[in-house]
This record gives structure tokens, sequence and C-alpha cells, in this order.
């Protein structure tokens, strides 16, 4: 598998550990954790970008979006996984915002996360050529 690196956005301790773990047992080791907006921003200022994004953007706390809107702005992700329940309006926003800021949306999982369905989004971002520019 090719070397990815990722950025998950998860207030929640438990479920934050959870997706980590669930991602090196794929085989996937650079792994940024966040709780927060604050923490990913400074995790991406400090390592750079990543090649996939796992956030909700549904969040009580608007993080997500945040966190979203911040990634577009500054092309700091190659494509998006998006976790929990997205209201079909906001989802249609997204694609729209995502396009055209050529970020892939992968796909979403409902939480708790499917690690067969993780795989097969991992897999099917893998199969898209890298870009010219290293992320």
């Amino acid at each position: 598998m090719r070397s990815l690196k990722v950025l998950i956005l998860e207030p929640n301790p438990f479920q934050l550990m959870a997706l980590h773990q669930m991602l090196n047992a794929i085989g996937i080791y650079d792994v940024l954790t966040a709780p927060s907006l604050g923490s990913a921003k400074r995790s991406l200022a400090r390592r750079g970008a990543v090649d996939i994004t796992l956030c909700n953007p549904q969040l009580q706390s608007g993080d997500g979006l945040a966190l979203i809107r911040h990634l577009t702005d500054r092309q700091d992700t190659r494509a998006l996984i998006l976790l929990g329940g997205v209201a079909p309006g906001l989802l249609a926003d997204l694609e729209t915002s995502l396009g055209e800021h050529g970020i892939l949306l992968l796909g979403r999982l409902h939480t708790p996360v499917s690690a067969v369905l993780m795989r097969a989004l991992l897999d099917s971002y893998m199969t898209i050529p890298p870009r010219s520019v290293d992320v």
C-alpha cells in the first residue's frame, strides 16, 4: 500500500482512538489525530498537508465544517471521508465546494465505523494516480 498521511478530527476520545487503531490495523501509520479544530490546524501547520481527512461536518461545535473550509482554502488535503450522518442539503453543498477545489469526496461512514467499509474507501483512493506535486 502506498504510504498515506491521514488526519482525523474527532472530539470523542474513544472514537478517535478506535479510528486511529483501525487505520493502523489496515497498515496506515502516519495518522494525525485532533480532538478540535485548533489542534487539527496546529497538526497541519507542523506536519503539512495530508492525503485523506476524516471528519464529521456536523459536529455541534462547528469544527467539522470549519476544518473542511480550512482544508479547501489551503488545499491541505487531497480527499475527504465524512463521518456520521450528513443532511442531504449539506452533502450537496459539500460535494460542490469540494469539487470546485479539486478535493475528492471518497464517501461517508456511519458510526460505529466498519473496518471493511473504511478499507474499501482507502482502496478506492489508492487507485487514483498521485498528484504531480506530493502532498
